[in-house]
């Protein structure tokens, strides 16, 4: 039985959209957005784009964000003087884009993949 539900659940993640990550080791909450908002902007100018993006207190968001039409939101929080940065994409479609998007957001934030061309 183990076995079956172990085959599912690769497409039952799948159906749902969504790959998620998440980055620790910010000093503060403004570090921490800050970070995201360079990562996201830096993101839509490596494709000669004007970034499509929201902001609320503790997250950053952005719409239709390439390669593929991966909806992206990021999400800082601190539990005990730490902070994380989640990131959630989603889109209707797996077509290949998706955990790739989450994955480079994640270098950018951790510091393996630097942030460039970014304010």
């Amino acid at each position: 039985m183990a076995v079956v539900a172990a085959a599912f659940a690769p497409a039952i993640a799948q159906a749902e959209g969504f790959s998620s990550g998440y980055v620790n080791g910010f000093m503060s909450d403004v570090e921490c957005m800050d970070t995201a908002r360079r990562a996201m902007n830096a993101h839509f100018a490596s494709y000669g784009m004007q970034p499509d993006t929201g902001e609320a207190s503790f997250s950053v968001y952005g719409w239709d964000v390439p390669p593929g039409q991966t909806q992206v939101a990021i999400v800082c929080s601190e539990d005990q003087a730490r902070y994380t940065a989640t990131i959630t994409g989603y889109s209707l479609d797996e077509d290949g884009t998706r955990l790739q998007t989450v994955e480079l957001f994640m270098d950018m934030l951790d510091g393996t993949t630097p942030i460039g061309g970014s304010k």
